[in-house]
């Protein structure tokens, strides 16, 4: 029991260390990406944050499968470098008895999965998708800014705004 219990808060500890790590370079990279594309002008500035958040829900899934198998791995091969696995062999455990803190730990993992890649990310793929489309469909006045030149969608004229009126 008090190996279990170990094992399942070094599983917890080891996950938001690996989810984080791995979250930050996955956002990290479309947020470089999406940056890129509106330098470009494929889409409007004031987008980037939705479409991030909209790529943040997508990979969602992706990310805690892989931080699953990590975390898990990482636990694992820490117990045979730090020859805890001779303790817990030791003590009459065998290899197989990992497999209940394992389960314990993954079984609401594996349902959070099943509920970003069944409902969470095709919304969201859907809303992107919608969002992109509106932003598409503005026309190239609403996205003058003032005080900055704007290039057109078409990229055939170029204008200057100084201030846009209320009305």
């Amino acid at each position: 029991m008090i190996f279990q219990r170990s094992l399942l808060r070094e599983f917890a500890n080891l996950a938001m260390a690996v989810f984080l790590a791995l979250f930050l370079i996955a956002l990290t990279t479309r947020l470089i990406r999406l940056l890129g594309q509106a330098a470009g002008g494929k889409i409007p500035s004031d987008a980037v944050v939705a479409f991030l958040g909209f790529s943040a829900l997508n990979l969602l899934p992706v990310l805690l499968s892989l931080t699953l198998f990590v975390t898990v791995l990482l636990a694992l091969s820490r117990s045979y470098r730090d020859s805890e696995m001779v303790i817990w062999f030791g003590t009459g455990l065998s290899l197989a008895s990992w497999t209940r803190p394992v389960v314990i730990f993954a079984a609401p993992l594996v349902l959070v999965i099943a509920l970003l890649s069944f409902f969470i990310s095709p919304w969201s793929a859907q809303m992107r998708e919608q969002y992109r489309s509106r932003v598409d469909a503005r026309d190239d006045i609403s996205r003058v800014d003032p005080g900055a030149f704007g290039e057109s969608r078409s990229r055939e004229r170029v204008c200057f705004v100084e201030s846009i009126a209320g009305d």
